[in-house]
């Protein structure tokens, strides 16, 4: 790898790393990013097996930044499609819309649960007996009680493994902003045209998934003189008199170990393990804050079966607390050529799990056995349609937002702003659950700070810029 003390340095090849690289290449700065997997793109990138490719979870190209449509159009120029979105909760073996729509609803749930639902809701409009600081109470008060446990409970505890009492209402806010029973019966009756940002009908897709966006970038950010090194792990941060002096490198195929000066560095490394990365220790007040934040990760079970047509979504919700698995992705939804043959579905079986759990431990052949076994509980496939699979893990994916969590953030922030030559952006490296382009905006403001072009607040992004889903 060349070394150059001149060159600024980006920690990780995700979308804020590369939109923060972009902007600072095409400025004539030289700069280097550094990533520990073999391609750019993060949880953006795209795998293929057996000829059929896989997301890492889904991602759709959708923005209100006319920053970020115009970056997604200079690069992918007309290879991009507009997808109708269709993805709905599956319940009981029955699709439920999502967003909730009242009679699609009640319809499913029947005439006596959804007066019990409508009675609910009715009861919590009046009395508001939710804890609005809380998920569980922000819920329950815009919902009711009976449709919170149906619909919000189940899916939300197994992404967070947190009982909902315990999840901040920063959670609800963000997701389901503008978005309530009251809401949804004034769009029927009313046609207010007010929608809430969660009900977004329609996204752009690259033709053969938001991977081939990134490698695309890639190139322009080397032909703009831009360097990168896959494969190479930041494990350390040394610094001195508030400045970041080196980092600690590693090469994972050679073990080679070395330090790399660095006149400027932008982090997308998930916050708490930037903390621990610090070189001297930071401030005990400060590692006792990192110790308090924490990510659920994330895995798939990537399978390819012989069936033509599983179900029309792009992706579903599993809300049965009967088994385990959170969503599923059905790919060729997406864009027909993510599977190679169209009379085969590719799925992707996704599970919302704890670094170091029975999950996440489970060898992969177990994994998919397990899964397929859920899959044939919902009734939507059979074990006897499996063809071929892999597994997927990502550790770190989601930040959890429990209850006094930015207390936290606010204590490690005031910490490294001390600092004079280190910036923080992205998803991991703000503690904050957005999408992509939310992250490639925080990457371009970071470098544009760098550059003068500021002042911009990359922890401030406004989450209205993006559509925003779990």
């Amino acid at each position: 790898m060349r070394e150059s003390p001149d060159q600024p340095v980006v920690i990780g090849a995700g979308p804020a790393g590369m939109a923060c690289a972009w902007t600072l290449a095409a400025a004539g700065v030289p700069v280097k990013i550094l990533e520990k997997e073999d391609l750019p793109g993060g949880l953006c990138r795209t795998l293929n097996f057996n000829g059929h490719l896989f997301d890492i979870g889904g991602h759709r190209f959708l923005s209100k930044s006319a920053e970020v449509n115009r970056l997604w159009h200079e690069v992918m120029q007309e290879d991009m499609l507009h997808v109708k979105r269709l993805s709905r909760i599956y319940f009981h073996k029955k699709f439920f819309d999502y967003p909730l729509s009242f009679f699609n609803t009640f319809r499913n749930l029947g005439l006596w649960e959804s007066l019990r639902c409508i009675a609910s809701y009715f009861r919590c409009l009046l009395t508001h007996p939710g804890d609005e600081r809380t998920f569980e109470g922000w819920i329950t008060n815009h919902f009711g009680r009976r449709l919170y446990e149906i619909f919000f409970k189940t899916y939300t505890e197994k992404v967070w493994a947190v009982v909902c009492g315990g999840i901040s209402a920063d959670w609800a806010a963000q997701r389901i902003r503008g978005l309530s029973l009251r809401v949804a019966l004034r769009e029927i009756f009313f046609k207010s045209g007010a929608r809430p940002k969660t009900l977004a009908e329609e996204f752009l897709y690259p033709r053969t998934g938001p991977g081939e966006f990134y490698q695309r970038f890639e190139r322009r950010i080397w032909g703009l003189g831009g360097e990168f090194a896959y494969h190479t792990r930041v494990s350390g941060l040394r610094h001195e008199k508030n400045k970041i002096t080196a980092l600690l490198v590693e090469e994972t195929p050679s073990g080679r170990i070395f330090e790399m000066p660095v006149p400027f560095v932008f982090s997308t490394m998930p916050l708490p393990l930037l903390v621990r990365a610090m070189i001297p220790q930071a401030p005990e007040p400060v590692l006792a804050a990192a110790r308090q934040l924490r990510f659920r990760s994330f895995l798939v079970v990537n399978v390819i079966l012989n069936r033509e047509h599983v179900f029309p979504d792009q992706w579903i919700y599993i809300q049965d607390p009967e088994v385990r698995m959170g969503r599923i992705q059905n790919y060729k939804n997406w864009s027909p050529a993510m599977t190679m043959d169209l009379r085969k579905t590719s799925l992707g079986l996704e599970y919302f799990c704890t670094q170091d759990d029975d999950l996440w431990r489970m060898n992969d052949v177990d994994l998919i056995d397990f899964a397929l076994m859920e899959l044939e509980k919902t009734g939507l496939a059979g074990r006897r349609d499996y063809v071929n699979g892999f597994v997927v893990r990502r550790a770190n994916v989601y930040p959890v937002y429990s209850l006094g969590y930015e207390k936290h953030v606010g204590v490690i922030r005031a910490w490294l702003e001390t600092f004079d030559n280190l910036k923080t952006l992205g998803r991991e490296g703000l503690f904050h659950y957005d999408n992509s382009d939310h992250a490639l905006l925080t990457g371009i403001y970071a470098a544009r700070n760098y550059l003068g072009e500021g002042p911009y607040n990359v922890w401030d992004v406004n989450v209205d810029e993006s559509y925003l889903e779990t």
